[in-house]
């Protein structure tokens, strides 16, 4: 506060009395003033909590005056007081724009009030608008403190909550089990309402906090060892999908499968397996979130990636021995034939070479690969090494920058 405003001209002895003696009149035509001009307070005014904001009210008007009679800044003894008033506002649901507009009609009232007394008192035109100005300024530190206390209430709540809400995630991700009531328990104290369904998203950033406040407030965060994921309520319900995509704009990430709340684990296990296929150029990761769903062959078969590299190398080892040039050109010959289910026409026009160049390529394969060709267990392992191995091409070309 400016302490000008308190050293202009001092009201005089008899004046300060005078307001005094007629401050419960002042106290109720504020009360009034506040009661018509605003709905929500009218109610609250009438009420049991009326009394401790009239209580607020009285001792803010003593430190007034006694701050104009000594020509000195109000004492904050009551500052605290009025941060307390703006913490109960905000635990009693109200909010913050209606707290301001009250306390706006009340400086009004309490100004309108201070110019009568002053007028009848025979204060001098500086002096009262020297009380004026002060009322003003005192008023403006009231308001900043009662702001003060809502927001230090409604911080602290909001991180209570994001605490809770983190419980939550915890334990619908918990791999050794799933307690119903457990869950119901701590979702209630979190404010969150366990949806029939959900999804879980991984992530490729650390933080989830940039893309949680595009999303609707019922998505929960969590973060391990692995990295950040994030629970999505309902994600198959109208317009979710183009949501998340939005949202998600370039980051990359993966939806695991629709489920349960007591299945949460391996939709979060499936969505990380497919973003880290999608990382390493296995899957193409296109745009918005890859759907684990969409690639579930890609990750039976490419999900240890260790297992897959042997099936592989056994399935086509015969093929090693061969010039790089020729081993490549019967390779794609061999997924051509098996992808048109033999038919050499087909075969041809794929590769755009001639039917008899078809033919005798696939001899030259059953010359290395003997009955693998010929059985359709043998047929089908050599489709998935295929698949494998063109997997692992993908992604050693988005390593190198495709290039």
């Amino acid at each position: 506060m400016d302490p000008e405003a308190w050293r202009t001209e001092a009201i005089p002895a008899e004046a300060v009395a005078a307001v005094r003696a007629q401050l419960p009149d002042v106290v109720d035509n504020i009360v009034a003033a506040v009661r018509r001009g605003s709905p929500v307070y009218g109610e609250v005014l009438a009420g049991p909590e009326g009394m401790a904001i009239r209580l607020g009210i009285e001792q803010a008007h003593q430190a007034f005056l006694a701050a104009i009679e000594h020509g000195q800044r109000p004492a904050g003894e009551t500052d605290e007081l009025w941060r307390r008033l703006g913490e109960a506002e905000f635990q009693s649901g109200r909010s913050l724009d209606d707290l301001r507009s009250a306390f706006r009609i009340g400086t009004r009232a309490a100004w309108r009030g201070a110019a009568d007394l002053a007028l009848q008192a025979g204060v001098s035109a500086p002096v009262a608008i020297a009380t004026a100005e002060a009322i003003f300024v005192y008023a403006d530190e009231l308001a900043a403190d009662v702001v003060e206390g809502y927001l230090r209430m409604q911080s602290d709540e909001a991180g209570e909550l994001e605490r809770r809400r983190r419980r939550v995630a915890q334990l619908l991700l918990d791999p050794d089990g799933h307690d119903p009531e457990v869950l119901a328990r701590a979702a209630e104290l979190a404010r969150w309402t366990v949806p029939r369904s959900m999804a879980v998203l991984a992530l490729e950033a650390d933080s989830p906090l940039g893309l949680t406040r595009r999303l609707d407030a019922d998505v929960l965060t969590g973060t391990d060892a692995a990295g950040a994921w994030l629970v999505i309520p309902d994600p198959d319900g109208p317009g979710r999908r183009g949501a998340l995509d939005r949202a998600l704009g370039d980051q990359r990430a993966a939806l695991g499968p629709t489920v349960h709340s007591g299945d949460a684990p391996r939709s979060l296990r499936w969505a990380r397996l497919a973003l880290a296929l999608a990382r390493s150029g296995a899957v193409d990761p296109g745009t918005g979130a890859v759907r684990s769903e969409e690639h579930l062959a890609a990750m039976t078969l490419l999900g240890d990636s260790e297992l897959a590299g042997a099936l592989m190398r056994r399935a086509l080892a015969a093929l090693d021995p061969l010039p790089a040039v020729e081993r490549e050109r019967l390779l794609e010959t061999l997924a051509a034939w098996l992808d048109h289910q033999r038919h050499t026409p087909q075969i041809a026009a794929r590769l755009h070479v001639h039917p008899q160049t078809v033919r005798y390529r696939m001899a030259r394969l059953h010359e290395i690969l003997g009955d693998a060709l010929d059985t359709p267990a043998g047929r089908f392992e050599l489709g998935l090494a295929l698949r494998v191995r063109a997997s692992r091409d993908a992604a050693s070309y988005s390593a190198t920058g495709g290039g």
